[in-house]
């Protein structure tokens, strides 16, 4: 009995990483992080049952973080660049949404303003604070 509990118990945690992966596949074409994600989620489910998904993900997740320091340098110009072009980017596409009547217009405003919140969370590791202080939280 507790075999097949087993069995069942990667079966669907297998079936739920496949449904990722197919939803990385219709969405990842979106703007925005599209199926990262997805692909993300879909590895972490294999990787409770299988060796060579917890290796990836680690991979993944030493690399996504080399990856955002390269991305956002600790010098100072560049975080205030990046700040000042988050809440432009952030205003500009609050006020196509607001004024648009054009629905494609309006979906491309939701995801620069989804984008410009990202890059301002991600900045100076606004954040990883804020995961940290809900993670003492709990």
């Amino acid at each position: 009995m507790a075999k097949s509990r087993n069995i069942l118990k990667i079966a669907a945690l297998d079936g739920l990483a496949v449904l990722c992966f197919v939803g990385v596949i219709l969405f990842g074409w979106l703007p925005g992080p599209g199926g990262i994600p997805l692909f993300l989620a879909g590895l972490a489910l294999l990787a409770v049952n299988h060796d060579w998904a917890e290796r990836w993900l680690e991979t993944a997740r030493h690399k996504g973080k080399s990856f955002k320091s390269i991305l956002f340098p600790d010098i100072p110009w560049i975080r205030h660049l990046y700040d000042f072009a988050s809440v432009f980017l952030f205003l500009g596409a609050s006020y196509l949404f607001f004024t648009t009547k054009n629905h494609f217009l309006a979906a491309a405003s939701i995801a620069v303003i989804c984008f410009s919140a990202f890059v301002f969370l991600v900045n100076r590791q606004r954040l990883d604070k804020i995961l940290t202080k809900l993670k003492t939280k709990a």
